[in-house]
């Protein structure tokens, strides 16, 4: 500021002494003539009367003879020279004016910028404090917020600030990982109450059966009776931990687990001719259209054949005696495709949307008749999406339900 001030004051007062040199000029050509040149000493000396203190005039002719100068001004000073011919000779004219009064200013204005600088650095340092304040205070109720949310608290969420701004976008983030961490602490609290009641019921039945064997003697046959139902509700028990462990194991996206090229065809074969006493014992004809070979280059394929079968049981499990189940595998470029469909009772149209749910029945008492735990689906689902393949559930016009599983052929390695 101090710099800016002085050169704009500095270009004003050679501005003026311009000025000044061109009045001097401008005086001659008015008061003298060429028959009356030789008062132009005269002349001058009459104009430099007439000027201010404080100010240099001089003018001297083309011999570099003085004809006039004023008084001289105090250093420092300014000067600027302006040269003009008049009458057949050349005068060259000089105007100097002292800078004291310069000085002083901008030696006043400096003490004075520099007299205001802690007040201005305090006022700065309160402003920016301010500020910074004002413009963290967000993030301050975000961070209280967000610590204030606990396991029993997972709705709550953090206010959005409407700047539309690095703040919002990171509370709308923090707000989405919530709506994540909420829902998957609800699938993991009802799948720990739904596992812990599907033990209640063989537990029960392991402890009543053990009470009433032992309430009175009683012969090796009942004893035999007895401990043949502690096999079948143990395996029953086993049976869900391994569905249970599976489930376990399918959430944990690190585990590990053995790729290599899976032939689609030849599982569904061996899947079936391992069920076959089973679907003999209902009396269910088998249909296999296995029009081609599908190969997935990179697949887990002790997941496929769980794929596989948990499908095929689940159409046996809900055809009634005498019906059917039929098989299909096709593929084109870039995915295979499984059918599983059967003439059984078919899906409610609200269950669709469910029947992938975890411990999810359509009639329960008909499921634990059946030795299901309403895991099969999930399990199959589950393993369908490791592999970026799908499991979708429809309706058979008439009778009957259809499962079918897509998997990319290229894209099924995880």
């Amino acid at each position: 500021m101090v710099t800016l001030l002085r050169c704009r004051l500095l270009q004003h007062l050679d501005a003026a002494l311009d000025r000044r040199l061109q009045g001097v000029e401008a005086f001659l050509r008015r008061e003298t003539t060429e028959a009356t040149a030789g008062q132009i000493p005269l002349e001058l000396e009459e104009y430099a009367s007439t000027q201010p203190e404080g100010h240099l005039i001089e003018v001297r002719d083309q011999k570099d003879r003085v004809i006039l100068r004023s008084e001289p001004v105090p250093y420092p000073s300014r000067m600027r020279t302006r040269e003009f011919s008049l009458y057949g000779h050349v005068y060259r004219a000089r105007a100097s004016a002292s800078l004291e009064l310069i000085e002083d200013s901008v030696q006043e204005i400096a003490y004075l910028l520099l007299g205001s600088l802690p007040v201005l650095i305090i006022l700065i340092g309160i402003t920016g404090y301010w500020i910074s304040r004002r413009s963290l205070e967000p993030v301050d109720e975000m961070t209280r917020a967000a610590r204030s949310i606990s396991m029993n608290s997972l709705g709550e969420r953090l206010s959005v600030p409407r700047s539309k701004d690095e703040l919002s976008r990171l509370a709308e983030a923090w707000n989405e990982m919530l709506d994540r961490l909420e829902e998957s602490f609800v699938r993991m609290r009802r799948f720990t109450a739904d596992a812990a009641h599907e033990f209640r019921t063989p537990l029960t039945g392991l402890r009543t059966t053990a009470e009433l064997a032992l309430r009175r003697n009683r012969e090796p046959e009942e004893y035999r009776e007895a401990l043949t139902q502690v096999i079948t509700i143990s395996d029953r028990m086993n049976h869900l931990s391994e569905n249970l462990l599976a489930l376990a194991r399918g959430d944990d996206r690190a585990a590990p687990r053995s790729t290599g090229t899976v032939d689609l065809a030849g599982l569904i074969r061996g899947v079936v001719a391992e069920m076959e006493p089973l679907f003999l014992e209902k009396q269910l004809t088998v249909e296999l259209a296995l029009e081609s070979r599908p190969i997935l280059p990179a697949a887990d394929a002790d997941g496929i054949r769980r794929l596989i079968a948990a499908l095929i049981d689940n159409a046996r499990k809900y055809t009634p005696a005498g019906g059917g189940v039929r098989v299909s595998l096709h593929d084109d470029a870039t995915e295979a495709v499984l059918e599983v469909s059967d003439t059984g009772y078919g899906i409610p149209d609200e269950a669709l949307t469910r029947i992938f749910d975890r411990f999810y029945r359509i009639d329960p008492s008909r499921d634990r008749e059946t030795g299901g735990h309403g895991l099969g689906l999930a399990i199959a689902q589950q393993i369908a999406r490791f592999h970026h393949g799908q499991v979708e559930a429809s309706n058979v016009p008439g009778s009957g339900a259809t499962f079918r599983f897509r998997v990319p052929k290229n894209g099924a390695e995880h």
